[in-house]
């Protein structure tokens, strides 16, 4: 009595016939056992014979061996380099072999086979050893319904014996149909229940539908009585059933909508959160096609926006290397762009503007920065309008840091210096417009019942101009910047740039038109136009990623929030003009032949 409490308490085991009876007397249902391979590597370390020191060696292997899902999950990964490996069993599984033949307890047969179902010498039989001992295991389990651990293991069983009987087409339908038995009784908590039944849909390529109906029905049933962390999960199920089933889908995205709504009820913060619930909610009314509760919704989630408190965080850069290194770069651009105002003349100027760097690499308009510490919390990104925004993840751009900090400040130091020596004005950009770009030239022609059509692009754009610069004249000489001097200019050239585009892209017989469905002519959109293949070779990538930053959604889409008036006035600053401005001469560094000629 004494030896077997001193095995069982203290595991320092003396030779391999006290391990093996400790496996065979093994009880813990837990899919990862974060012990055992200690008392393993314990009887190893202390023997001096070689041939057990191979022997707990691959004990221990095995130990650390984890599969889920069928397949092996290694315990450490370093780039390709993992452990536990399958190479580590240099005995041709010859030990393992024995082990699956020679072990009792379901739990540790189970695994054996499994593992050389997954070895080279893989055999059906395996399989089939794997598949009765995991099903023995799982029906002779026995623990409290609440104990979510357990549940864990006996899902993660579940999985494992799922995945094999399907794959070697044996005892499939008795596994599926001992999750149905299970369905109706407290053997395993609802939310196991649930990814189970998930898991055999997702999974299953063939399912009977009889089996489908029954997760349904059982599903169908019980959502009533759920509890809120688990009723959500069930929702999604019963959607995806009810496809399997071409059953309508609208009953359960309206209670899935609901379930969202509710949520508010326990949430204190009703800024972020509110404004997350009623946008998932309405997701789920549009899909269930609920027109009065997606009328309600949309009005509770435009008022909910009012509750969002957006802070500005600036932060200093105390690092002396690149400090200096950023000084230097900041003294060097000033006495480059003096020495250009200086000695240059207007065409220089505007040429400057067009063809120095002044932008970032296309290849980092998408590229992303993400501080370690965002992988600790949740993030939410929005747009101007707060609507939350799914094309992007919260982390830190670095095109746009480069454009906000670099690029603005280089062009202003250009602009202000040319405005200041009177280089650059109004006059002298239309002029170079007209005489150095493809706007000046005349795209006007006469239709069939002779009347003018086509635009003169100088007439059009002039306006625009002509305010930016009355402004910025009255902002250098009184040292204020007024936003709302800026809103007739940005307004008008922002639209006419669209325009411009699609000029352009005619000129070139890039395709500007697609045909719908119903036989109905629609325009192409912004972000089409910038990615035809005809325009492409033309324009250098560089300036087409500054055109998607400064117009589309990858950036500060000027096109739709000036389009649907999402700017207020503090928006309408100079620096957005001067970005307006660069585009406007980079696209018109070209010269097109007027095929309506």
């Amino acid at each position: 009595m004494r030896k077997e409490i001193y095995i069982k308490h203290q595991m320092n085991f003396q030779n391999l016939e006290e391990y093996y009876e400790y496996l065979e007397n093994d009880t813990n249902f837990k899919h990862l056992d974060l012990n055992t391979y200690k008392y393993i590597t314990d009887l190893r370390d202390r023997t001096n014979e070689e041939r057990l020191k191979k022997i707990c060696s691959y004990e221990l292997f095995f130990a650390d061996f984890s599969i889920e899902n069928g397949v092996h999950i290694p315990k450490f990964q370093v780039g390709a380099n993992t452990y536990p490996k399958l190479e580590l069993f240099e005995d041709n599984f010859d030990y393992i072999k024995t082990r699956a033949s020679e072990a009792i307890n379901p739990k540790y047969k189970a695994k054996y086979n499994h593992l050389l179902w997954l070895s080279p010498v893989k055999h059906i039989d395996f399989a089939e050893q794997a598949i009765e001992n995991y099903l023995l295991l799982l029906q002779n389990s026995s623990f409290p319904v609440d104990d979510n651990l357990q549940c864990y293991s006996f899902g993660n069983y579940f999985k494992n014996i799922f995945v094999l009987s399907q794959k070697v087409n044996y005892k499939k339908d008795e596994v599926i149909d001992y999750l149905v038995s299970l369905l109706d009784i407290d053997k395993i908590n609802d939310f196991t229940k649930y990814s189970l039944m998930d898991y055999i849909i997702s999974n299953e390529k063939k399912i009977n539908s009889s089996i489908t109906q029954k997760f349904y029905d059982y599903s169908n049933n019980v959502i009533a009585n759920l509890e809120s962390r688990v009723l959500e999960s069930y929702l999604n199920l019963l959607v995806t059933l009810s496809q399997k089933l071409n059953r309508s889908t609208s009953e359960f995205h309206e209670k899935l909508g609901d379930y969202h709504i509710s949520q508010l009820k326990t949430e204190k913060n009703q800024g972020f959160i509110a404004h997350r619930y009623y946008t998932d909610a309405l997701e789920e009314y549009k899909k269930g096609n609920n027109k009065k509760k997606i009328e309600q919704t949309a009005v509770l989630l435009e008022q909910a926006k009012k509750t969002i408190d957006l802070k500005k965080v600036s932060f200093e850069v105390k690092d002396e290397k690149i400090n200096q290194a950023l000084n230097q770069w900041w003294d060097f651009t000033k006495e480059k762009t003096s020495h250009l105002i200086d000695n240059g003349n207007d065409n220089d100027i505007y040429g400057y503007l067009i063809l120095e760097n002044l932008f970032p690499k296309a290849s980092t308009l998408n590229e992303e920065i993400k501080p370690v510490i965002l992988d600790l919390v949740s993030c939410m990104t929005f747009d101007i309008n707060k609507n939350i925004s799914k094309n992007k993840s919260g982390v830190i751009n670095p095109y746009s840091i480069h454009i906000n900090n670099f690029s603005i400040n280089h062009i202003w130091l250009v602009v202000s210096k040319g405005i200041k020596k009177g280089k650059i004005s109004y006059e002298s950009l239309i002029e170079y417009l007209k005489n150095n770009s493809w706007y000046g030239q005349d795209f006007t022609y006469l239709d069939t019942n002779n009347e003018t059509q086509g635009f003169n692009w100088i007439e059009l754009l002039s306006p625009a101009l002509q305010s930016y610069f009355i402004q910025t004249e009255i902002d250098i000489k009184t040292n204020n910047h007024n936003t709302q001097g800026y809103i007739l200019a940005i307004d008008s050239l922002v639209l006419k740039f669209e325009g411009l585009l699609r000029e352009f892209s005619r000129v070139i017989e890039a395709q500007t038109i697609e045909i719908k469905e119903n036989g109905t002519e629609e325009r192409i959109n912004f972000d089409k136009l910038l990615d035809n293949e005809k325009l492409k070779a033309l324009i250098p990538e560089d300036d087409i990623a500054f055109f998607k930053f400064l117009f589309t959604s990858e950036g500060m889409n000027l096109r739709n929030n000036i389009a649907h008036c999402f700017f207020n006035t503090r928006k309408y600053t100079s620096a957005v003009m001067l970005l307006l401005i660069i585009a406007l001469l980079r696209l018109g560094n070209y010269t097109l032949k007027n095929s309506r000629k």
